[in-house]
């Protein structure tokens, strides 16, 4: 549906009556429990600010496109089709839609705009794909995040065997890198690596009473000896060194998979708890800090070292963050201040006290994650990749034939040089009389337009290389291979302009920047900031598909230094002042 731009107008936020309603028509639609549902999912699900645009392609699709604050597309639906999720909805709302799984490598082939066939496909089925059901795709390597998104064109739990089967098992409506998910300019949102797949539910009431029961008798209780004692023994237990961290051997997953397996929840309360204390230990935390923040940079790191499994608040007896927290503040370990789980961490228990000074700290996963202190990275290793490659045109059909090499592939310049000089060895081609000038057959002359007679390897090589048909890729740093998009033409350059408005104000404009993962708007708010001048985004005059930001004041040398730090190589980046040329 979204193989080429939807040209959606111009997005308006939507009544609260009307979210209502399209919350009712989405819960109905995929079988949610609309008033089981914690606020916080059905926020997700669909955010407050919601906003809506129509859309008609060129393909003759139109409907509407829903969005989030940040003009991200959270729904879709054409005419006269049902909503559908947006992946950057499914990766918040995994839940929404049964899984079909498939091979790795066929996920870039749906990517490519091509539907799940029956073969393509892996069983055993979720029940609920039948014939219609909306379905994400995902691959077998991450099982739980959705790459692509489409309708069942058969009932699939029907195949337990899909060797010799044909047909398309799913029609694909919306995938990765199709034009629904380039409309998300703002904001950077990566691929997910796992995710939960558990529903969000609101706890039983009766479940809910009982526990206020139970907390209200304790609280209404005396001060016992006896109760007393049971604090000082969870405390005395928390202080025991964990199990995994007894040894001096290293960690093996392998070697404690079973014992691992068999953790209670005991023992897992016991871990956080020590984390916790090992935290007020060793680090040094700026206070207030919300909880989200405590808990993903402290605890989960400071937790001894478990299966990652246990690394969820939902396998301890609290099973909320919010809980735990509370729990901790009665036992005097910290102070917490809000409701719910808005909870920030105001106050932590004194390292001077007997508990935490007398703590064994014990190995944790943070460190083992860290592994040995890796040497100091060159400014190389914190570059963008840049690969030129080149894909074959007509001309040199034959060459390939005669090297039984793939014409339809993509090629960088080494593989090509290495390439001719395996059709020059195997045609017999090198001059006699002088080996560094190779003779041209008709294949070569076909490719190069040069004439039959003996040419220099590198002249020869040039003229070869003139004919492909050029395309590059750009990598994140890090990334080893061929990775990101491939695009048509040479690299780009990223061009930054200074120059003098009408009334001798001095702008800077910047554009051309987005095949080098950067968003507008984020560059914008970066800007922003780091020039201490106003920021606009808007179209490139030249050519309205590109994106050009323009900040206040002469700022061409900051900005290049930002793009630096953001892995630019500084020989794809163009700078011109046209301010001190007009000066001269």
């Amino acid at each position: 549906m979204f193989k080429k731009d939807p040209q959606p107008k111009a997005s308006a936020n939507i009544k609260s009556s009307e979210r209502r309603k399209l919350l009712q028509t989405i819960c109905n639609t995929y079988n949610l429990p609309l008033e089981k549902l914690t606020k916080e999912a059905t926020t997700t699900l669909l955010p407050t600010n919601t906003k809506q645009a129509s859309f008609k392609s060129i393909q003759g699709y139109s409907g509407t496109i829903y969005y989030d604050d940040n003009e991200t597309p959270t729904w879709f639906k054409s005419r006269d089709s049902q909503i559908y999720p947006s992946l950057f909805t499914v990766w918040k709302c995994p839940y929404v839609v049964p899984t079909i799984k498939t091979h790795p490598h066929v996920i870039g082939i749906l990517a490519g705009g091509a539907d799940l066939m029956l073969p393509g496909s892996i069983p055993p089925f979720d029940s609920r794909a039948t014939k219609g059901t909306v379905v994400g795709i995902v691959d077998s390597a991450n099982p739980t995040v959705i790459k692509a998104l489409g309708r069942c064109k058969l009932n699939l739990p029907q195949f337990d065997n899909v060797v010799g089967r044909t047909g398309v098992a799913v029609e694909v409506l919306h995938h990765i890198n199709d034009e629904l998910y380039k409309l998300n300019k703002y904001v950077d949102i990566a691929v997910p690596e796992e995710l939960d797949t558990t529903m969000p539910l609101i706890e039983d009431e009766d479940d809910h009473l009982e526990d206020v029961q139970k907390q209200d008798q304790r609280e209404d209780s005396p001060n016992t000896p006896e109760k007393s004692e049971d604090i000082d023994k969870s405390l005395e237990s928390a202080n025991e060194p964990a199990p995994s961290s007894r040894s001096s051997t290293p960690y093996n997953f392998d070697d404690i998979a079973e014992e691992v397996s068999q953790l209670t929840v005991e023992e897992v309360d016991n871990f956080y708890t020590r984390s916790l204390i090992q935290t007020i230990k060793l680090d040094d935390i700026e206070l207030p800090i919300v909880s989200s923040t405590f808990m993903s940079t402290y605890i989960y790191k400071n937790l001894p070292i478990i299966d990652p499994t246990y690394l969820n608040i939902k396998k301890t007896s609290w099973k909320k963050t919010s809980k735990f927290l509370k729990a901790m503040s009665k036992q005097k370990l910290l102070e917490v201040k809000g409701k719910d789980e808005d909870l920030s961490i105001i106050k932590l228990m004194d390292k001077k006290n007997p508990l935490v000074e007398n703590f064994v700290p014990h190995k944790t996963i943070g460190k083992l994650n860290s592994g040995p202190s890796a040497p100091t990275q060159s400014k190389k290793a914190n570059e963008l990749s840049i690969i030129p490659i080149y894909k074959p045109t007509n001309k040199a059909r034959m060459f390939f034939n005669k090297l039984d090499k793939p014409f339809s592939n993509f090629y960088t310049a080494q593989e090509l040089r290495q390439l001719m000089d395996a059709y020059i060895k195997l045609q017999d081609l090198i001059n006699v009389k002088n080996p560094k000038t190779v003779k041209v057959d008709d294949n070569l002359k076909a490719i190069t337009n040069l004439g039959p007679e003996a040419t220099p390897r590198d002249k020869l090589f040039k003229a070869f290389l003139a004919n492909f048909s050029p395309h590059y890729q750009i990598n994140e740093p890090g990334e080893t291979g061929r990775k990101g998009e491939i695009r048509r033409g040479e690299p780009p350059k990223i061009r930054i302009i200074t120059e003098m408005k009408i009334g001798r104000k001095i702008i800077t404009r910047v554009s051309n920047f987005e095949d080098f993962y950067i968003k507008p708007h984020l560059l914008s708010d970066e800007l922003k900031v780091k020039c201490s001048g106003s920021t606009t985004i808007g179209p490139y005059p030249q050519n309205p598909k590109i994106t050009e930001v323009t900040v206040q004041g002469p700022h061409g040398k900051l900005i290049i230094e930002l793009f630096k730090e953001k892995g630019v190589p500084i020989s794809f980046i163009d700078f011109e002042d046209r301010v001190k040329k007009r000066k001269k």
